[in-house]
């Protein structure tokens, strides 16, 4: 029996080793950490990467040579948008995008955004179906952006869309802009400027009073409604409309973007889309298999923990 234990803490050794460091955390963020260590692991046969914040150390979340290797896109349409997107970013602003962020770790939101918003970009009559599940009286999709932030800089900050889309209701124009999340929180800092303040008071779109807006709880989802205000006011677009893109699963997110929604006098303009809801949505149109399979490979990569019960198991004991 010794033996035996002895042997079985041996091979969990080895198995950890190449599973890669899990950080001393707890809750969904370990768990989704965790399954994206599966993916890595086992889907894309790739070694543990370097820890970004510590670079003698891996983690098991990240990966090597991403950006030669592209391991970290679904699709060949995914990784045509990151190439056409860094490309733009090099010559504008090359601040926007974290590169090693977007393609060694496994765990960062910026990835994601392309891996299910790439095949909008590529294909914009099949974009405008998918959009048209929350926006139904949309007629054309003309332009997908990501790491959005308007050439004028109205709010005189780093704030950003993460995505954007530039759309069409008949003859009029308008911009449909989404914060995505997966695990990162919202931002905790409460970031004021005049700027700001002056968008807030041209502004008949808010219910609440400024500095309700501007708590930390809230500044990183206000910042976005007022790149969106500010884009109505400088008559840029008819409409904008604005949301939150994030995991079914994550409860503080949705409620603190529910919260928000309720501080709009016109709440309809905020939506929240689940990584779920976009699946199931996306299913139910006439796909061929290629885009049939993109989206099971959504589920696999970011919604199906189901996936990696058994390693998440081992790693736990339990």
């Amino acid at each position: 029996m010794q033996e035996k234990s002895k042997l079985e803490q041996a091979d969990k050794k080895k198995f950890l080793e190449r599973f890669g460091t899990i950080p001393n955390e707890t809750g969904l963020k370990r768990r989704i950490r965790i399954h994206q260590g599966w993916w890595r692991m086992n889907v894309l046969n790739e070694e543990p990467g370097e820890h970004p914040k510590d670079k003698e150390n891996n983690v098991c979340n990240t990966i090597f040579d991403g950006k030669i290797n592209k391991k970290n896109f679904l699709t060949p349409n995914s990784i045509k948008a990151v190439d056409t997107t860094v490309a733009e970013r090099e010559e504008q602003d090359p601040g926007l995008m974290e590169q090693d962020r977007l393609y060694n770790n496994l765990l960062s939101s910026q990835p994601l955004c392309f891996n299910f918003f790439g095949e909008l970009m590529a294909d914009k009559d099949f974009g405008l179906k998918v959009l048209q599940n929350w926006w139904p009286d949309l007629t054309k999709l003309t332009k997908v952006v990501f790491e959005y932030a308007p050439k004028e800089c109205y709010t005189a900050d780093n704030s950003a869309f993460d995505v954007v889309f530039e759309v069409s209701v008949g003859d009029k124009s308008g911009l449909i802009g989404l914060e995505c999340k997966y695990t990162d929180t919202f931002s905790s800092t409460e970031y004021d400027k005049p700027e700001y303040r002056e968008i807030y008071k041209k502004s008949r779109s808010f219910a609440a009073s400024y500095d309700d807006l501007k708590a930390s709880k809230y500044n990183q989802l206000f910042r976005n409604q007022l790149i969106a205000e500010s884009l109505l006011q400088n008559n840029k677009y008819d409409f904008v409309k604005t949301g939150l893109f994030c995991y079914q699963q994550d409860k503080n997110a949705i409620k603190t973007a529910s919260e928000l929604k309720k501080m709009l006098i016109d709440s309809s303009s905020f939506i929240i889309i689940t990584y779920g809801d976009f699946i199931e949505s996306v299913q139910r149109l006439n796909l061929n298999w290629e885009k049939r399979e993109w989206t099971m490979l959504l589920w696999a990569r970011y919604c199906g923990t189901i996936l990696s019960d058994a390693v998440n198991e081992q790693i736990e004991g339990k």
